[in-house]
């Protein structure tokens, strides 16, 4: 998929407010930079807001360069990956449940919500692909509002929790976003929010030195879809400057799908380095780390629990 083409802008550190980028590398035609300043790495070229719905189109859930590669089939044919993954979900948010009301921001196709709504929760999506949330309403018969949170107009004290999956590093508009969380929040509500550590997690340093490459130069995921490419500090550096207070951390790991739909090629680069991937890919190495960096919090998915507090 080809976004080298897109209008872009240039942008400050949206943790920080500084203009200090320094390059770390080019991906995909679009440069990844470290804040000067305060070390949050972000692109510092990047789209803009306008061609959202461009990006967001078929190719983005069908293509496997960038995006979900087929993500429709791959929820059927992995049905009962997703359902594991979707009831671990379910578990985790039940102690706050207080009257079941539940907003999804970014909800796709609206799978996750419809299996929460079989669970008795009182489920509404927001999705800005027309494409995904025309399956979420015509499919599975969701209440879901094609556009963005500012411009749902949902009244005051509305949900019992926010859900704000892999969604956090897309927006443009990050705190404005929070804020109207805060304001759709009951007074005790919660906001889960789930983001992808990239580029510093110890499994991609590992991999750049491995190939002989500079830490933090490895192709993140769905560039120049994600914006920011946060660590444990900066997403609570994110979250306070939003507004919220985090009261519980949890560690997940990205990839089951994936590695289903598009397993790592073993067989490439130098002799050592092949050695290497045998051993970690294909022995069951990678998966015993992350089942231990999850119980130790260094999984390569960051989950934060958080109030509102402004």
């Amino acid at each position: 998929m080809d976004w080298s083409d897109f209008p872009r802008e240039n942008v400050k550190c949206t943790l920080c407010g500084r203009d200090k980028p320094e390059v770390l590398s080019i991906q995909r035609g679009w440069p990844v930079a470290r804040c000067g300043h305060c070390g949050f790495i972000y692109l510092s070229s990047r789209p803009v807001e306008s061609a959202l719905e461009e990006m967001y189109s078929r190719e983005y859930y069908e293509s496997a360069d960038v995006g979900y590669g087929g993500y429709v089939g791959n929820f059927h044919k992995y049905n009962s990956i997703f359902t594991k993954l979707f009831n671990r979900r379910a578990h985790d948010i039940e102690p706050y449940r207080g009257q079941g009301r539940l907003l999804e921001v970014g909800c796709a196709h609206g799978f996750l919500l419809d299996h929460l709504k079989k669970r008795q929760w009182k489920v509404k999506g927001l999705e800005v692909s027309p494409l995904a949330a025309k399956y979420a309403i015509d499919e599975l018969g969701l209440d879901v509002y094609c556009g963005k949170l500012e411009d749902a107009d949902y009244e005051d004290d509305s949900f019992d929790i926010v859900l704000l999956l892999d969604v956090l590093e897309h927006l443009h508009r990050p705190f404005e976003t929070l804020k109207e969380i805060g304001r759709v929040l009951a007074p005790e509500g919660v906001l889960v929010v789930q983001c992808p550590w990239e580029l510093t997690h110890w499994e991609e340093r590992a991999e750049a030195f491995l190939k002989k490459m500079k830490p933090c130069t490895i192709t993140p995921d769905a560039v120049p879809a994600h914006l920011y490419f946060f660590d444990p500090d900066t997403l609570e550096a994110f979250m306070k400057k939003g507004g919220f207070s985090t009261f519980k951390r949890q560690s997940g790991n990205y990839g089951a799908i994936r590695r289903h739909i598009k397993p790592v090629p073993v067989d490439v680069g130098p002799f050592y380095e092949r050695c290497a991937r045998f051993f970690y890919f294909r022995m069951g190495f990678q998966q015993l780390l992350y089942r231990s960096a999850r119980i130790i919090g260094k999984g390569n998915g960051l989950i934060r629990y958080a109030r509102y507090e402004q």
